[in-house]
Order: C-alpha cells, then structure tokens, then sequence
C-alpha cells in the first residue's frame, strides 16, 4: 500500500471558513497563513507540522512510499543484511531527523480533524472529507497489519533458531566431545557470532517498532478521547454523520486493542532474544574451555 499523509490542503479545502480558493494562493501565502486550530490540544503541533511537510515535502518521500511497500520477508532480509542498521525498511513510519511528532500522531490529528469538520458543519463535501477519513483509516489499518507480520516473521525465526541449538546443549556431554575438533570449534564460534549479529539486529527493530506502538497508542487514546467529548455536543448528525461517529469509536477500539496485542508480541519476541543469547552464551563458554583444554 502507498502510504502517504493527505496533503492538509484537501482538508482546508473542505472547510468553508477557508474562504479563498487554494488554487489561486500562493505556496508563501499558505506558509505564512495561520493554521487551523485543532479541535485536540495535544493535536495542534502534529498537525501543524504535516501541513508544512505538505508544502515542504521531502525529495525521499517517494521512496518512503516504495519502501512501505516491500514484504516482511524482504524487509528481514533487508534489516539483517545491512552494512549497519538503519530504520530504512520503516518506510513512511519512522520519525525522521528534525520532526518533532511521529506520523502515527499527525496522521491521528487528520482523522480527528476530520472528525471536526463533520461535527461543525464546515466541510464543503461531506463526501471528500468522508473519503479522506477512510484513507487514514487504510493508513492505520497498514501500519498494524505491516507491524504484525513483522513481529510474527521475527518470533518464528528466534523460535526456529531457540529450538535448533537447543539440542546440542540437551546433550552436553556429546557436544562437549564434539569441541574437542578444532574445526567444529570454529564452526560453532563463527555461526554464534552470526546468530548475535541476528539478535543485535532484530531487537534493535523491535524496539524502534514498540516506540511506534506506544506513539500509535497515545494518539489513538487521545483520539477515543476526543469522540466521546463530541458525541455529547454532536446533537443533529445525519445517519450517515452517526454511520461514520460509529464506525471510528470501533475503528479506535479495535486500534486500540491491535496496539495492545503489539506490545504484547514485542514482550514475547524480547523474552525469546533473551533465551536465545543466554542459549549462544553457554555454547560460546563450552566452545572456550575445550579450546583451553586442547591447546
């Protein structure tokens, strides 16, 4: 999926207190306008700032948007194989240099704009603004279902990696008399300093990809936040107005629970990293005293 944050023009354009025509402002004038408050406090600088990456827009957002496209297979690849790790396989999701909120909370900050729009009665096009609202949701949507694969693909290869040097530490006695070959030796030595480099790699993702949960996380409870405080003010909403109200109080909870699931995989792929290093750390250690043995 292309993943993209809507141009913020497409919602000032759906705004009837935007009363010149955007086409015809220039790129100065909108950098100098005042941008729109924020119905969420905690929104305003989120916002704020996707709409000037909007008029600033970055020369790799293209591919940014090529990289959230690639599969979890080859993004494994991709993350281990590197030279040194970069959040390059992270796409649109990563929080670049200089930015001050993550795209999970500029992105939030657009629905629950949205959201605003519809409330107030101030969208040109219920209609544009409903499509809009529905991208962001597919946004949302992609990063949960892109994360997860991750997870899972990750949680397999550890367990796969926990189980198979596993058995020769099951019969240690074996295996100690298998070190006493000098080139078993080294072969041990060198495929364990290939799996540290594997755990090295693979915790450093997880870890960057549990800060973008708890970002998402945030944002999506600001955001439930929010719809509950509106409801109550939203007393003339059309069926199709309660239709979308309905549909993003279930789109928040099962976020909100999607992101909850996330840590709790992250929690589960740390504890197998764990086992797998003490695992390569007491094959390192027999490795080493037989060397000491048979010098």
């Amino acid at each position: 999926m292309n993943i993209t944050i809507t141009p913020e023009s497409e919602w000032l354009s759906s705004n009837r207190l935007s009363a010149s025509d955007m086409d015809s402002e220039s790129l100065s004038d909108m950098e100098d306008a005042k941008p729109p408050v924020h119905p969420v406090p905690q929104m305003q600088g989120a916002f704020e700032e996707s709409m000037m990456e909007t008029l600033n827009e970055s020369e790799d957002a293209e591919s940014q948007d090529r990289m959230s496209m690639v599969d979890s297979v080859s993004r494994r690849k991709m993350l281990l194989e590197q030279d040194e790790y970069q959040r390059t396989v992270a796409g649109r999701w990563k929080q670049r240099p200089g930015e001050q909120f993550h795209p999970l909370w500029k992105l939030v900050a657009q629905i629950s704009f949205g959201m605003h729009l519809l409330q107030q009665g101030l969208a040109k096009s219920d209609e544009e603004v409903i499509k809009i609202l529905q991208t962001h949701v597919d946004e949302i949507d992609g990063f949960l279902e892109r994360t997860t694969e991750d997870f899972d693909l990750a949680q397999g290869d550890i367990d796969e990696r926990i189980r198979y040097l596993k058995l020769p530490l099951e019969h240690g006695s074996v295996f100690d008399t298998m070190l006493n070959d000098r080139n078993f030796r080294m072969a041990i030595v060198e495929g364990n300093e290939k799996i540290e480099h594997i755990i090295d790699r693979t915790a450093a993702a997880m870890n960057d990809s549990l800060k973008d949960v708890q970002k998402g996380l945030d944002a999506t409870r600001e955001l439930a936040k929010y719809l509950t405080r509106v409801d109550k003010q939203w007393d003339e909403r059309t069926e199709e107005h309660d239709s979308v109200y309905l549909a993003m109080i279930g789109n928040t909870e099962g976020w909100t629970r999607a992101f909850l699931t996330l840590q709790s995989k992250g929690n589960g792929l740390r504890r197998a990293l764990v086992q797998l290093g003490g695992i390569v750390a007491e094959m390192q250690r027999r490795a080493g005293a037989a060397s000491r043995k048979n010098l």
